[in-house]
């Protein structure tokens, strides 16, 4: 049973790993940089998710994020800079709004840091447990086979630390809100009522042709 995502959720502990084979930049970086280092004593946030047990399947358990869990929250990763540096003001506003203490970036592919260098970042910061969250809309072959291939090679070099691949967003009802405010906003800049938001600022997209 899963209490979080379907049923193949990726829950393994390190020592029984079996991989799979087959124009606002530099102030994202700068408050980034300022919330990963100065978030140690921020309050701690208590949340409900998936945890091993003793015979391989999952329980149910509360819990806190604590200064020993690390979080990792990995998107796909471009070619193009500006998207990948949306990610860290994600993961700004993310540290900001839970206090977790550890939290790192992460892309797929294409750009760095790497899954590989967000699991060794969170380690050297003290983490003991690993959770990856992919910024995915729905399980694809990215969440099934991708994510976790990568993530079990960037284990294997720490014993001893547990990790898990947490669901993607999926169908949440936040996220009706979330495409609701998105069209409205656009529509407003289109009629001249709002300024372009930071994801299409400078590209001149957000129009009617």
């Amino acid at each position: 049973m899963n209490c979080c995502a379907p049923s193949n959720i990726n829950i393994k502990r390190v020592s029984s790993l079996q991989v799979r084979e087959g124009s606002n930049s530099s102030r994202t970086v700068l408050k980034f940089a300022m919330l990963h280092d100065h978030t140690r004593n921020v309050r701690r946030s208590h949340a409900t998710s998936c945890l091993p047990n003793g015979d391989g399947g999952v329980r149910r358990e509360s819990h806190g994020i604590t200064n020993k869990d690390g979080v990792i929250i990995v998107d796909h990763g471009s070619r193009r800079k500006e998207s990948n540096l949306m990610l860290n003001e994600f993961v700004a506003m993310f540290i900001e709004k839970t206090g977790y203490p550890i939290v790192e970036p992460a892309h797929m592919e294409l750009a760095e840091p790497s899954i590989r260098d967000a699991f060794r970042s969170c380690v050297q910061r003290g983490a003991n447990r690993v959770i990856v969250s992919p910024f995915f809309l729905f399980p694809g072959r990215h969440w099934n086979q991708d994510i976790p291939s990568l993530t079990a090679e960037a284990a294997k070099d720490y014993p001893g630390v547990s990790y898990m691949i947490t669901a993607p967003l999926g169908l949440h009802t936040l996220l009706v809100d979330v495409l609701d405010d998105r069209i409205k906003h656009c529509l407003s800049h289109v009629a001249g009522d709002a300024d372009e938001c930071a994801v299409c600022a400078g590209t001149g997209k957000c129009q009617l042709y």
